[in-house]
């Protein structure tokens, strides 16, 4: 071995520190009765005049010795110096577990008795009888095992090789650690920083033991009597500041504003950014650093106290202006009374309000700010401090800004370690760091009303309500944001969600008839999301649904919205045909407290859904310009320039443009694959739609008109949707195949598409079935019975050319058939070339019973 990982389990250091694991808490505890027994019985002895008691108290020292020798000693073993061996380097409470030969098995044993090893198996899981299965009994391993805590010890910054360390160590020095690490959702990176996280709470336990710079019990006697501010304003330096950590983001901002109250020019500050970003804890870093007594600060700052305001308690207290304005003077003339005073108007943009109802007290707060001779901090968002400035630029001319820029991932991690101390004891639970990791991972994802770290801290108290049996994990958050935003963002974990994901095409069959190119891709979409294998920047899935109106684009989106997202109601539908001018643009992205119809607004609400964009040709191209950012990369901006995410929806836009073309293909027999890529060729060639446009799409699917068996198929749809609304009146209705014929033929209209058949079914069927449920010839139970005669009674026999079914031979039902004129011949048009033999054009008959019409072919269902 070379000199860093020799070990000396023999050294006086190893000797004591075993020495010290001896003096259990008992023996502790018998030290200190024996002495304060003896010096009270010796003191008593003395008092009553018998010299023995001298005797009695010094037998005490020896007990009072060796307890202080463990409490000082002992307890905190100092590191030898210039010494080579490891056994310098590790932590006293490690030390004294180990023997004097130990193996990486021993070791484990003993990193996972001491606090660092309770800390690791608690916030990560890595147990002791983890860290046991993965070591073995071999001596010769050792070697690699101290080698790999030397190093972890230097890159964290660690005092010592600490239990937390040798956790680390005995993991990395596993072969497979990555997949290991794995399966609990880690990596060794997250290791590496549990261990400085440990660290940290070791230096937060030491610090909270050092003096603070109260300024003693004179203090508030040597300023001023401040009973309003007590009333309205919550001290800060007598809760000697809420939080311990200062961000890096945030030092510059905080030293700037210790400068700016150790000037000689206007003592006040206004700290700027959006909520959530830290604004207050900058406050209270503030009251910290001046009750730190090793903090350096300027004398002028030196026991200052801060009160923070509390500016609803304020308003609420007085419901007029003129009384607002008189309590406001009174506050802040006892803390300019008092002197040692620093105020701190949080959300100071509630007392610069305009309109009916609201505050507006620039007037008062503008002589005090530009006088300079009380210190005041002001916090308000971007947004409004850029409204009060056009209002009354006086007002931010004699304020001095202070930027707050959002914090990082790092930092943020550092915020929830430091506050969850504080939540764990108020909640009564544990947090993983799991936990951490997803917390920042779905705020940033899902929470768009708050910056970083607030929108973490907001997410991850909330996770406290799911724990496992008190313990918070990366499942408790995520079942915290899935309950409380109403969304899915873990893979697919039961077998219920996978049964429906791998049938989805059959469920939605269930409501779709035919089209199975569109149902597939949505249901691959939809299950690489559910898989986690998609790309998380992104919206699950974008889709251009193209065809003629009725032959089912909208009806796929409601399906999949009702299968597979709760309900048709989780569909956002927008009808683009009214957005056709630029100023539409401004509806789209609008606030949901002025219009909450706009689209980024219903996004916000239902985060998780199928977004319809409907008849998307006939939008603005400007529209469709704004669009382009949500169809790539799953976000869009609002009015106030907040990002809303749709990267948990389903993005279908529809179009009806070039139905004719599609009809036209398929009347001369051509297959949707055989004519789709030169049909969007087309589109794109007639500038119907931009290449860049249809290129942001995942699929472009084109739609084909049904045919004959497909309609059918509809009817039966149709009345499936009337028998489960009659469920409840215990009665079925029934119509025989001849009538649904009848009903394909006098409902489909190839330029409408099937939407006509529910406007004949509920002509026929559901007004024949209300007639008799009215007469009292149906009774519970009972099974209506359409007929064929009955729905000719109510359509008519003849079939209307406009009732045409397209790519169907003559209808199946008509009536007797009068003498028919002979036909007119007319010139018939020249085929146009196909692929596919198509039939010859029959000559136009002059108008003729629904027998004399021509027989069309019917191109095979895809």
């Amino acid at each position: 071995m070379d000199q860093y990982v020799t070990y000396d389990g023999k050294s006086e250091r190893a000797v004591q520190a075993r020495f010290s694991r001896k003096i259990t808490k008992l023996w502790r505890v018998l030290l200190l009765v024996a002495t304060v027994g003896l010096l009270v019985s010796g003191a008593v002895l003395i008092v009553l005049d018998y010299p023995i008691g001298w005797l009695i108290c010094g037998f005490a020292a020896p007990f009072y010795m060796l307890y202080d020798w463990w409490a000082g000693h002992l307890h905190h073993l100092p590191t030898p110096q210039n010494s080579q061996s490891i056994d310098a380097r590790l932590s006293g409470d490690v030390l004294g577990q180990l023997g004097t030969h130990p193996t990486p098995k021993e070791i484990a044993v003993a990193a996972s008795q001491v606090q660092g090893g309770f800390f690791f198996s608690l916030r990560f899981g890595v147990t002791a009888n983890f860290l046991k299965n993965i070591t073995s009994d071999d001596p010769a391993q050792t070697e690699l095992l101290w080698k790999n805590a030397i190093r972890i010890q230097e890159l964290t910054g660690s005092e010592h090789i600490s239990g937390a360390v040798l956790a680390v160590a005995i993991v990395e020095s596993f072969e497979d650690h990555d997949g290991l690490l794995a399966h609990m959702h880690l990596d060794i990176a997250d290791l590496y920083a549990g261990v400085r996280w440990y660290e940290h709470i070791r230096a937060l336990i030491k610090k909270s033991k050092m003096p603070k710079r109260t300024g003693g019990i004179a203090r508030d006697f040597s300023f001023g009597y401040i009973p309003l501010l007590k009333r309205f304003g919550i001290n800060l330096s007598e809760s000697g500041g809420r939080m311990n950590v200062e961000l890096e983001a945030h030092q510059q901002a905080l030293d700037q504003l210790v400068d700016t109250f150790a000037s000689g020019g206007r003592q006040n500050a206004v700290l700027v950014g959006a909520a959530g970003v830290g604004k207050t804890t900058i406050v209270h870093a503030l009251a910290a650093r001046i009750l730190d007594a090793g903090a350096k600060i300027p004398e002028s700052l030196k026991f200052r106290q801060i009160f923070l305001l509390d500016s609803s308690a304020l308003i609420a207290a007085a419901p007029g202006r003129g009384e607002l304005e008189g309590l406001i003077m009174q506050v802040l003339g006892e803390a300019y009374t008092a002197k040692n005073i620093i105020i701190c108007l949080d959300n100071a943009q509630l007392f610069f309000e305009e309109g009916v109802g609201s505050v507006d007290l620039s007037n008062v707060l503008l002589p005090i700010l530009e006088a300079g001779s009380l210190r005041i901090i002001l916090t308000m968002d971007e947004q409004r401090y850029l409204q009060i400035g056009q209002r009354n630029p006086s007002l931010i001319n004699a304020l001095n800004r202070i930027s707050i820029a959002s914090a990082s991932r790092e930092e943020t991690i550092a915020v929830m370690q430091d506050q969850l101390i504080i939540t764990e004891f108020q909640r009564n639970v544990t947090y993983m760091y799991q936990s951490l990791d997803e917390a920042y991972r779905l705020s940033e994802r899902y929470i768009h009303d708050l910056s970083m770290p607030g929108r973490a801290l907001k997410l991850l108290e909330t996770a406290a309500s799911y724990s496992d049996s008190g313990l918070v994990t990366g499942n408790s958050v995520q079942r915290a944001i899935e309950q409380t935003m109403d969304i899915k963002v873990g893979v697919a974990n039961n077998d219920d969600e996978r049964e429906k994901l791998l049938n989805l095409e059959d469920l939605i069959h269930k409501r779709m008839i035919n089209q199975t190119r569109a149902v597939g891709v949505i249901s691959d979409a939809l299950r690489r999301a559910r898989a986690g294998v998609r790309n998380q920047n992104r919206p699950i899935g974008t889709f251009l649904f193209l065809g003629p109106t009725g032959v089912g684009k909208t009806e796929l989106a409601k399906a999949l919205a009702d299968v597979y997202f709760g309900g048709e109601e989780r569909m956002i539908r927008l009808d683009l045909n009214e957005y056709v001018r630029p100023e539409d643009v401004t509806r789209l992205i609008a606030d949901g407290a002025d219009d909450p119809s706009s689209l980024t607004a219903q996004a916000m609400k239902q985060p998780f859904s199928v977004v319809l964009l409907d008849e998307m040709e006939k939008a603005h191209p400007q529209v469709l310009t704004t669009l382009l950012q949500l169809l790539d990369e799953g976000i869009l901006r609002d009015i106030k320039n907040r990002e809303v995410s749709f990267r948990d929806t389903i993005v279908i836009a529809t179009s009806n443009a070039g139905a004719d073309r599609i009809r036209e293909y398929i009347e001369r027999g051509y297959k949707l694959e055989q004519f789709e890529k030169q049909f969007i060729d087309e589109l794109i060639n007639t500038n119907q739609f931009r290449p860049e446009f249809l290129n942001r799409f995942d699929e472009i699917v084109t739609f084909r008109p049904l045919d004959k068996p497909e309609l059918v198929q509809v009817i039966d749809l149709i009345l499936a949707g009337i028998n489960k609304q009659m469920a409840l009146q215990k009665i079925v209705v029934d119509v025989q195949e001849d009538a649904k014929l009848l009903l394909v033929d006098r409902g489909y209209d190839p330029r409408l598409g099937a939407r006509p058949m529910r406007r004949v079914v509920q002509r026929a069927v559901e007004n024949t079935v209300a007639k008799q449920m009215l007469s009292g010839s149906v009774l519970p139970g009972s099974t209506i019975t359409i007929t064929l005669e009955q729905v000719q009674s109510v359509l008519g026999t003849e079939i209307e050319p406009s009732g045409q079914v397209e790519g169907i031979a003559a209808p199946l039902v008509q009536s007797s058939p009068a003498p028919a004129p002979a036909p007119a011949p007319a010139p018939a048009p020249a085929p146009a070339p196909a692929p596919a033999p198509a039939p010859a054009p029959a000559p136009a008959p002059a108008p003729a019973p629904a027998d004399d019409r021509p027989s069309v072919s019917v191109p095979p269902r895809m």
